[in-house]
């Protein structure tokens, strides 16, 4: 019994074997078509580069050992320390998409006028909506028609449109051994989307430097309020330390350079494009090419038999 499936099986591999090789022409036609079409992608694609920053938190020279320290007479003398960096460098990342951060970035117009190039109206002088390519009128037509939405009216550049621009190229990941971020963008632009990176980063480390100074001055007179009443001579030097640690972050805030975040390595462009990766299309068109092919092969045998 097994014998005999075991010579089915042989016969019906050699069987469907001899198709094959009786269709050979179709099966090398097909794949060099489908490599035709892929060549022809590959001319007209858009080249893509990666760009990469990376940013780690600016570190506080004794200042969390100290504040650490006064843990436990702070706690006595009921006073609420400040909280870790690690959080703050969290809202630092939340901040980047934000439209906040926008708002301060398009105040630099030369950055503006790059991004929204393609909507610039030299003989109107103001931004509107490009002309729609053939191409672009059909598949706007065909969704129209298949969901039922409306065009919606054109919206010049404003930072709200730049913050959906940012959160939809920009990559923004957490080592999880150093915490560090890591900033990428694929772009056919890469200088650009270099620029809006480096402003963005700035832009989002301004406005926590701000919130802190805004904050800080009422916590510090409520130390210094606390300090002057205090009787326990530790409860005193608990709030002075504290409010001299205070005060010091605050000069830091108003002088430093970076505040939450710094680079630590220099922002890198890729020397090549990284997209589209040309070997691995034409790669999977091939395989795609063979299988039609044998596919096409095996259907067009069976619709001659059955005729």
């Amino acid at each position: 019994m097994n014998q005999n499936i075991e010579l089915n099986e042989e016969i019906d591999l050699k069987e469907l074997f001899l198709k094959l090789w009786r269709g050979k022409i179709y099966i090398i036609l097909v794949p060099l078509i489908f490599i035709f079409f892929a060549s022809l992608y590959l001319q007209s694609a858009q080249r893509k580069y990666t760009v990469e920053y990376n940013l780690k938190p600016v570190v506080e020279s004794k200042n969390s050992s100290g504040i650490s320290g006064l843990s436990g007479f702070a706690s006595i003398a009921g006073i609420q320390l400040p909280t870790s960096s690690n959080n703050d460098f969290n809202i630092f990342k939340k901040l980047i998409p934000s439209v906040e951060v926008s708002e301060i970035i398009f105040e630099n117009n030369a950055i503006i006028n790059d991004v929204f190039r393609s909507e610039w109206n030299e003989t109107l002088k103001s931004y509107s909506r490009p002309p729609k390519s053939r191409y672009q009128t059909l598949v706007s037509d065909a969704k129209k028609f298949l969901t039922g939405n409306i065009e919606l009216n054109y919206m010049p550049p404003n930072p709200r449109r730049l913050s959906i621009i940012i959160k939809n190229n920009i990559q923004i990941s957490e080592d999880k051994e150093t915490g560090f971020l890591k900033f990428t963008s694929e772009t056919p632009n890469p200088d650009l989307m270099l620029s809006i990176i480096i402003e963005a980063t700035k832009a989002s480390d301004k406005i926590m430097r701000q919130r802190y100074i805004d904050f800080s001055t009422e916590p510090l007179a409520f130390y210094k309020e606390k300090l002057r009443t205090a009787r326990s001579r530790e409860h005193r030097e608990a709030l002075a330390e504290l409010i001299s640690k205070e005060e010091q972050k605050l000069m830091f805030a108003s002088r430093g350079k970076y505040f939450i975040a710094e680079p630590y390595l220099n922002p890198t462009v890729s020397l090549h494009p990284t997209a589209p990766k040309p070997k691995l299309i034409l790669a999977v068109s091939l395989l795609l090419g063979l299988l039609f092919g044998a596919v096409f092969v095996l259907v067009r045998y069976e619709v001659k038999k059955d005729n």
